[in-house]
């Protein structure tokens, strides 16, 4: 009897798995949809990149190219020729014919055209002695400009109210002169964007009566 009794195992309990879990199981994993979302988010993670870095490209290249500067301009190299000068007891005067050039710098990255209008006059005791007229030219783009002008000074009866300062400076052999000038014309950028400046010089000197000669030029 105890021969042939046999030992038979417990069988392994069942495991039940309810229905959401059995519902899970039978619906196939879609890894396809993964990657492409995974590929939508990276694009649009590149094209967000791409619209900072060609935003801070064009600040950089608008405030380089694009920033527009008043040209600088001044006098240079004056010279004086047939300058004659009386001084009496009932008239003071002095006349030159004075040649001199006029640097302009254009410090843009476009060419400017300055216009007819432009002038240069010369001033004692604030009374214009002498006048010039800058012609139409223009400058190129990161360029200076040398232009020659020529004008007569003349300084007597107009200067009746000043005469006892300009009878002082002709005895002191030296006459201070004032000039100012105003250049306008335009900045224009890769043929697309122009600006019109203006540019203002002052500028003073000396005129030595004895060597006929400007000294102590200044101009701002």
């Amino acid at each position: 009897m105890a021969e042939n009794s046999k030992i038979i195992p417990l069988a392994p309990p069942r495991k039940y798995l309810n229905s959401d879990q059995e519902m899970n199981l039978s619906k196939p994993i879609n890894f396809y949809n993964n990657k492409k979302n995974q590929r939508s988010s990276k694009c649009f993670v590149h094209f967000l990149s791409t619209i900072v870095l060609i935003s801070i490209v064009m600040l950089i290249f608008s405030m380089i190219f694009l920033r527009f500067k008043s040209p600088s301009f001044e006098l240079d190299l004056i010279n004086v020729q047939n300058l004659r000068f009386t001084n009496s007891t009932n008239s003071s005067s002095f006349s030159m014919i004075m040649g001199a050039e006029i640097v302009v710098d254009n410090e843009n990255f476009g060419r400017i055209n300055f216009e007819d209008s432009s002038m240069s006059v010369f001033l004692y005791d604030n009374i214009t002695i002498g006048f010039a007229n800058i012609n139409v030219g223009r400058v190129d783009a990161r360029k200076s400009k040398r232009m020659g002008i020529s004008l007569k000074v003349r300084a007597n009866d107009q200067l009746n109210h000043s005469n006892w300062n300009l009878s002082s400076d002709i005895n002191s052999r030296t006459v201070k002169l004032t000039s100012f000038g105003e250049f306008r014309g335009k900045v224009k950028a890769m043929k697309i964007i122009s600006r019109h400046k203006i540019s203002v010089m002052n500028c003073t000197m000396n005129l030595n009566l004895t060597s006929q000669a400007i000294q102590d030029l200044l101009c701002s």
